[in-house]
């Protein structure tokens, strides 16, 4: 029993089964009668050698399981503190590069294999520079693409491509390479796909890290911006006022001007108010946005915003055809009545700005059961631009060059009041292929009026 339990432990259940054998023979040559020969003289003897035999390979049996149990036991703990050492590696990485240096290794030293690793980022579609034909790139991209989660075997030589797939995205493709053995276990397969995790996560995380530190730069840079503006703003609010004022008094000199230099001085005067309006754009965007300014939310008609907005634009809808509809049953809006009106005031001048003379400007008011909207639209030429949204942005215009003056806040600071209010504003292509844009604000219903005092009833005298 000795020999079999060495024998299976040392060398696996085949010797351990030929231990037994063999003891049984020797047992038999050398302890029973007759000696040194293979006949038995008792027939009993035959039972008691066939249960030796019997024990011997039960025995072998269970140490050579207990030896591979204990061999898979110390590979599951050397592949287990394997992993832990690349996870603890990717988890400092700070870059793609980092893991790539950190995946190279490890795949060689556990799997012989060389790896190619594809990212999904377009300044870097493939981190090792390594020989790899044009199908297994194509390939790396339709994995990439569709996020194929198993790997598959591309040809015979077992090349695989696995997806990199983090919590919440594919990230990029793995390339494994081994042509001097091209058999892949499952052990090996299993192996895989626990790197493959831990290189998509540890991608993932990257991808997220800069996308922090990207919007982290960008916040500060709005920040400093804003600051910047509203410095400068304020410091040219006193000038421009100054300039219009000396613009419109240059008419009422003595002796009265000629008719070229009153030209001069009215465009003189309406470039100033324009300057004027743009640096009001600013500081009224830059209020907002610091989140200093407080709402007087007042109960109002649309009728009333509408009527103040549209008087405040009368020079600037000359030539312009305006047509308001307001049903009769609207609700009241909830509205700050001086930051609304700055909203339809910027409306109806873009709306005067990109239209020719002649057209038709229409504003009109919309009740939804559980929205209220407010809508400028016009029979212009539309949007410049397939992505009208975007104009929604601090400095974005429909062209980039245009004659047209401006310098693309007005709709930005539209959309930080309105949002400010708890709405949301788009812009859409009208029917007529004009340009629209709806304002819609939730509908609540306006607290109930109070009820008149009776009054006291006048006494009567003869």
């Amino acid at each position: 029993m000795l020999a079999v339990v060495l024998s299976g432990a040392r060398f696996g259940r085949g010797p351990a089964v030929l231990a037994a054998g063999l003891s049984v023979l020797l047992f038999n040559v050398v302890f029973v009668e007759p000696r040194y020969s293979l006949a038995v003289a008792n027939e009993r003897l035959v039972f008691t050698l066939g249960v030796m035999l019997l024990v011997g390979l039960v025995v072998g049996h269970l140490t050579a399981s207990l030896r591979a149990q204990a061999r898979a036991a110390s590979d599951g703990e050397r592949l287990v503190r394997s992993l832990y050492d690349i996870s603890r590696e990717l988890g400092t990485a700070l870059t793609v590069q980092q893991v790539d240096e950190v995946a190279r290794p490890f795949m060689r030293a556990q799997l012989a294999a060389d790896v190619s690793l594809w990212v999904r980022n377009p300044s870097a579609a493939r981190v090792t520079p390594s020989a790899v034909s044009e199908s297994l790139e194509a390939q790396a991209a339709e994995v990439m693409r569709h996020g194929s989660w198993q790997p598959g075997e591309l040809r015979d030589d077992g090349t695989l491509v696995i997806a990199l797939k983090g919590p919440m995205a594919i990230r990029g493709a793995m390339v494994l390479q081994r042509p001097l053995a091209p058999a892949w276990r499952d052990g090996e397969r299993r192996l895989i796909d626990a790197c493959a995790a831990l290189i998509g996560s540890a991608l993932e995380r990257i991808h997220y890290i800069e996308v922090a530190r990207d919007s982290a730069v960008e916040i500060e840079g709005e920040r400093l911006r804003n600051v910047l503006l509203s410095a400068i703003s304020h410091d040219l609010r006193t000038p421009l006022a100054s300039l219009v004022g000396l613009a419109e008094s240059l008419t009422l000199t003595r002796p009265a001007a000629s008719p070229q230099q009153a030209s001069i001085a009215k465009s003189i005067a309406g470039s100033a108010r324009r300057m004027s309006a743009m640096v009001n754009n600013l500081l009224d965007m830059a209020r907002v946005e610091s989140g200093k300014v407080r709402l007087r939310l007042e109960w109002l008609p649309a009728e009333e915003v509408i009527g103040t907005a549209v008087a405040a634009c009368e020079v600037a809808l000359v030539g312009r055809y305006l047509h308001i509809r307001v049903p009769d049953d609207m609700p009241l809006f909830r509205f700050d009545a001086v930051l609304m009106e700055r909203v339809l005031v910027n409306l109806l001048e873009n709306a005067a700005k990109y239209t020719p003379e002649g057209a038709t400007i229409s504003i009109e008011s919309v009740a939804h059961p559980a929205e209220l909207w407010l809508c400028v639209s016009d029979d212009g030429p539309g949007f410049r631009t397939s992505r009208p949204q975007d104009l929604f942005r601090k400095f974005e215009r429909g062209a980039r060059e245009s004659a047209t003056p401006g310098v693309g806040l007005g709709l930005a600071l539209c959309r930080a009041i309105v949002e400010a209010h708890g709405g949301t504003i788009r812009a859409e292509t009208a029917g007529g292929g004009g340009a629209r844009i709806v304002m819609v604000f939730a509908r609540s219903a306006p607290p109930a009026m109070p009820a008149e005092e009776s009054l006291p009833s006048r006494s009567t005298f003869p």
